[in-house]
């Protein structure tokens, strides 16, 4: 781990770019919390938990984590394997008599965790997902699953289920004799001491973020519903904060052996299938867990799209570093700024330079916020350089400026493109005080708040 000092700045830029970031998109709120070697270096919340009423969000705030409920429901069903209760390879017929007979009984426990059994993904009618109906409970689960719940061959692609994980919580109450929140419960929240954690929203306690609709259909947004996913707990139900949520994620890094056994904790992580993500990033899925590659590094986790809540977890399970992002809007780019920030904090991680102390000590003198009639820069030190960010670009790293200090008032800009003002200097004017008050030369920048006013107004 790097010096605490620079993990401490660079935390505290990462929650920096969070509040512009929220701002700047116009999600009502974000909730954040970072742990490293299972210390909770960072917990934040921006914003409002209800548009309407105003209500400031914290980080007590419970979201609706939705299909983080399949890493909980894999966690638990990795226990009962731990125990000797349950194999992966077991098929759901032998667990749930119900499904004798059907095209269901033969998928297996891994199928099921890995999104390989091939079932549809949420059955033959989804009103549920537009408010529009309950969410199936057991009866309806067991009807869709009874008239034919497969779409393709056991194993043969991945194939995202709901109904799957509906599946897998049926046979965890069926293995432990335990309604599934029970279970859940027992096998993984109390052992981890997560009260502010539970299956579904009946067992949730105060206060809960409000949930808002998008933004694409209309100028306002409105509150939205959240109700019930009864039988489809295991699959979309529970209820977390970003704090929680990290410490639950956490258990499949490789130094927490709190809950699993190291080889359940390397099944879990071990890639099933091969995808990519929506933003062209290399992607998979292993048992109960999404993968992806962040700057050359796989990160474990999961995501989460509610009505009217987007959620990202992000484990780097070789130097346990965990993120996670908790927004309440359904277009909400909660994997983005996840991302977003496990680049920041994976930069203090892996410093490209190392400057001594009275270089790092001008370089720090340049920080700060500006902005033109063009746009913003966030100037920061990170991983021993200093950088010129663009906080109105979704990635904070993608193409930066670096800046070498040439004395206390100017620095020479190498560009991220040739269409920058590459091999220019910008000259800094300082205020009373010592911080730079406007850039002038190859920049013309005055200094702003790092967050607009009116974000928490």
């Amino acid at each position: 781990m790097p010096a605490d000092d620079a993990m401490t700045r660079a935390l505290d830029y990462a929650d920096r770019w969070l509040a512009y970031r929220r701002w700047r998109l116009r999600v009502p709120g974000v909730q954040v919390a970072v742990r490293i070697g299972g210390e909770l270096v960072l917990e934040r919340a921006h914003g409002l938990a209800d548009e309407a009423t105003r209500e400031p969000l914290t980080v007590d705030h419970r979201f609706r984590i939705a299909s983080h409920s399949k890493s909980l429901a894999a966690l638990a069903a990795m226990r009962l394997v731990d125990e000797g209760e349950l194999r992966l390879d077991d098929a759901l017929g032998g667990l749930v008599p119900a499904l004798a007979g059907t095209d269901a009984a033969a998928l297996t426990v891994r199928e099921l965790l890995s999104h390989g059994s091939g079932a549809t993904r949420d059955g033959d009618d989804v009103a549920f997902w537009q408010l529009a109906d309950d969410f199936p409970d057991a009866d309806r689960l067991l009807a869709i699953a009874t008239a034919g719940v497969r779409r393709l061959d056991a194993s043969a692609e991945f194939k995202y289920s709901n109904i799957g994980f509906g599946l897998l919580g049926l046979a965890v109450e069926a293995v432990t004799g335990e309604p599934y929140a029970r279970a859940l419960e027992r096998l993984v929240l109390a052992p981890l001491g997560l009260e502010a954690t539970s299956a579904d929203i009946e067992g949730a306690s105060a206060p809960l973020a409000t949930g808002h609709s998008a933004l694409h259909s209309s100028d306002e947004r409105a509150p939205l519903g959240s109700p019930s996913s009864r039988a489809l707990a295991a699959a979309t139900g529970a209820v977390s904060t970003a704090a929680e949520l990290s410490d639950a994620l956490r258990v499949v890094a490789d130094s927490d052996d709190r809950l699993l056994s190291a080889t359940a904790r390397r099944r879990m992580r071990q890639r099933q299938w091969s995808t990519t993500g929506r933003d062209g990033a290399v992607a998979g899925y292993g048992l109960g867990l999404m993968l992806r590659e962040v700057d050359g590094r796989t990160w474990h986790g999961h995501g989460g799209a509610w009505t009217g809540q987007a959620t990202r977890t992000l484990v780097d399970a070789e130097r346990d570093v965990v993120v996670s992002v908790l927004a309440n809007a359904i277009d909400a780019p909660a994997e983005e700024l996840a991302v977003g920030v496990a680049r920041i904090v994976q930069a203090a991680l892996e410093p490209a330079a190392e400057p001594d102390e009275a270089e790092l000590e001008l370089a720090r003198s340049f920080e700060g916020s500006f902005a033109s009639i063009w746009g913003r820069l966030d100037v920061v030190e990170l991983g021993g350089r200093l950088l010129g960010i663009a906080p109105t670009a979704p990635d904070p790293l993608a193409a930066v400026d670096v800046l070498s200090p040439r004395r206390e008032d100017r620095v020479v800009i190498e560009a991220a493109t040739g269409m920058g003002s590459g091999h220019e200097e910008a000259i800094a004017e300082r205020d009373e005080t010592g911080r730079v008050a406007r850039w002038r030369g190859a920049w013309h920048m005055h200094a702003v708040e790092p967050v607009p006013e009116e974000a928490t107004g």
